[in-house]
């Protein structure tokens, strides 16, 4: 059984401006066994790959946190993913700054479906945000 491919390095879904991407095939897709498609809960898997990967400046391990990590309320961090700046332009890899939500307010918001391994993080105020996907305008990063 085939699961698709792994695509390492990748910048652009654009083809053509993709010269230093890897590529594998998914052996297999390790789900979590408490996962819950309903409200994503224990939404994490991990794949296994047909052959192994290497490291360079654009294909580095995920940084996940130790599991005692205790994330505070207001704290900036950031959010990253593929999404289309405007309408017919070639989804991008991209980030955001967002601040972390606090639990009580995320569950108002989301109808009490926020669990305790879930981080809420968002602009409670509107602007840039990850679930969005068409922007109106583009606003200029600053560091």
């Amino acid at each position: 059984m085939h699961f698709g491919n792994s695509y390492m390095g990748i910048k652009s879904i654009n083809k053509n401006s993709n010269n230093h991407i890897a590529m594998r095939s998914i052996r297999r897709i390790v789900m979590h066994p408490h996962y819950d498609q309903y409200i994503s809960d224990y939404d994490i898997a991990l794949l296994e790959l047909e052959a192994p990967i290497f490291f360079n400046e654009l294909v580095q391990p995920i940084c996940l946190p130790s599991s005692p990590r205790v994330f505070i309320y207001g704290t900036v961090c950031y959010v990253t993913g593929w999404g289309a700046l405007k309408e017919n332009i070639y989804f991008m890899y991209s980030s955001t700054k967002v601040k972390i939500i606090d639990q009580s307010i995320c569950n108002k918001l989301y109808d009490d479906v926020i669990t305790s391994r879930m981080l809420c993080a968002g602009n409670l105020n509107g602007g840039i945000d990850a679930c969005q996907v068409i922007l109106d305008s583009v606003l200029p990063r600053s560091s």
